[in-house]
């Protein structure tokens, strides 16, 4: 057996979660697609898809047993506080197994859906879920802090953009208006006096939920890592949830971008982009917001703008305007959500221009100082829902796990020095073409 490191045994450990996720995928969608089959079609079309069934049994359970294997693997090269932590999860697994499998199998009528983050409050029923729930297990942290902190390919966020978790209420952010202003009086004159003026920002939660079915076979499966599994999921999900948010732009106004709410600024992709980009920043600096800010495109412009001289007309220098992991000197990050619009519905999709053949993408370049976005977690909003009893899970033959969390995500440059709510610290670019074309495109 080849040598691996525990990087690698990570690395293959998602690589097989993501398979066995679309396995039971294909599951779902074949089992559907028997139900449908009418009596001249089910003979042949019948045997097929069980067939296809069968083999894709084999992978999966040949998939699980090599994640058996690799969990072993990486317990025996675990010491001291990793060996701990390893059978601390174990034990949370086997608790979290148990818990599932009484869910499904029981099927109650009462308290057909368990709240595991806390017991419920007068429940009808009487049973008050006093003992089906993390809170009673002293699992609670198992679902909270590597779902804040796990970092999905492609869903990279500034440094300088901090969420605060924990928060309870509403939070009121203040903010001056304006300052006071010094001028040439005469010896005895009387200075006129000024008033410093105050106003504030509230914030408001959002409810983000969201659903993922797992097979009863892989919640019973005991060699297969069913924390892991889920905590993945969840991970992921949530990880383009922010991206998406963050990035993105477009009507959508409940959880909106501060990128949504800039009038965009189109920049030739000519030889003087570098520069161009320079002087938007340098314009944010002269409204008084110092520091770096951090600059948000697409892996296509990243190519682009590392094969664009940082100097015209040089012939004497190799540097470009994106070397060495910075964009004219600033910070970058690569995400696909920067091209994204939201609409008014909440409905997501990239920015496209044309039709048919002379479709393009549109790109676009974010500029900004994320420390005035304020990126909130409630404290009662994080929780978890399994659902193996409803009638319509119990039919499909999988498990529903739910996550839900009260969210708020609220720009703050827009009111700073009188401004009239526009954002002042955020720029969103739109790069066009510098000849005939009107559009960046792949």
């Amino acid at each position: 057996m080849a040598k691996m490191t525990k990087a690698d045994i990570q690395k293959r450990q998602m690589e097989i979660m993501t398979k066995l996720d679309e396995m039971d995928e294909k599951t779902n969608v074949r089992e559907a697609k028997m139900r449908t089959l009418t009596s001249e079609e089910q003979k042949d079309e019948l045997a097929k898809l069980q067939a296809e069934q069968r083999e894709q049994d084999i992978e999966y359970d040949a998939l699980v047993r090599e994640s058996a294997g690799l969990s072993a693997r990486a317990k025996a090269m675990a010491t001291g506080k990793e060996l701990e932590q390893i059978r601390e999860r174990e034990d949370y697994g086997a608790k979290i197994r148990e818990m599932v499998q009484d869910c499904y199998t029981n099927r109650r009528a009462a308290n057909a859906t368990t709240i595991l983050a806390n017991a419920i409050a007068n429940d009808p029923g009487g049973d008050n879920n006093a003992n089906a729930n993390l809170q009673a297990g002293g699992l609670i942290p198992v679902e909270i802090r590597p779902i804040i902190d796990t970092k999905v390919p492609g869903t990279e966020l500034p440094e300088d953009l901090v969420m605060v978790t924990g928060v309870t209420g509403t939070q009121v952010i203040p903010y001056s208006i304006n300052d006071v202003k010094f001028t040439v009086e005469g010896e005895v004159t009387k200075v006129a006096e000024q008033s410093l003026d105050f106003a504030n920002i509230t914030t408001s939660p959002k409810r983000v939920a969201a659903s993922v079915p797992v097979s009863r076979r892989a919640v019973a499966n005991a060699a297969f890592d069913i924390i892991a599994f889920i905590t993945y999921k969840f991970q992921k999900g949530w990880a383009q949830f922010r991206a998406l948010h963050i990035y993105a732009h477009g009507a959508y106004t409940t959880l909106q971008s501060p990128f949504a709410q800039v009038t965009v600024k189109e920049l030739a992709l000519d030889d003087n982009i570098g520069e161009n980009i320079a002087k938007e920043i340098a314009e944010m600096y002269d409204l008084g917001f110092e520091g770096d800010p951090e600059i948000i495109f697409d892996k296509t412009t990243e190519v682009s703008l590392k094969f664009k001289k940082l100097i015209p007309g040089t012939t004497d220098s190799n540097r470009t305007v994106v070397q060495d992991g910075q964009c004219v000197g600033y910070r970058y990050h690569v995400s696909p959500f920067v091209d994204y619009t939201i609409d008014a519905n909440g409905v997501a999709s990239k920015d496209f221009v044309g039709e048919g053949d002379n479709k393009k993408a549109v790109r676009y370049i974010a500029i900004g100082h994320f420390g005035y976005l304020n990126e909130q977690v409630y404290a009662d909003g994080i929780e978890f829902n399994i659902d193996g009893t409803s009638s319509a899970n119990f039919d499909r033959n999988v498990i529903a796990l739910g996550m839900g969390l009260d969210y708020s995500l609220v720009e703050l440059s827009g009111k700073v020095n009188g401004g009239n709510g526009t954002p002042q610290a955020f720029k969103l670019i739109k790069l066009i073409e510098p000849a005939s074309s009107n559009e960046i495109g792949n």
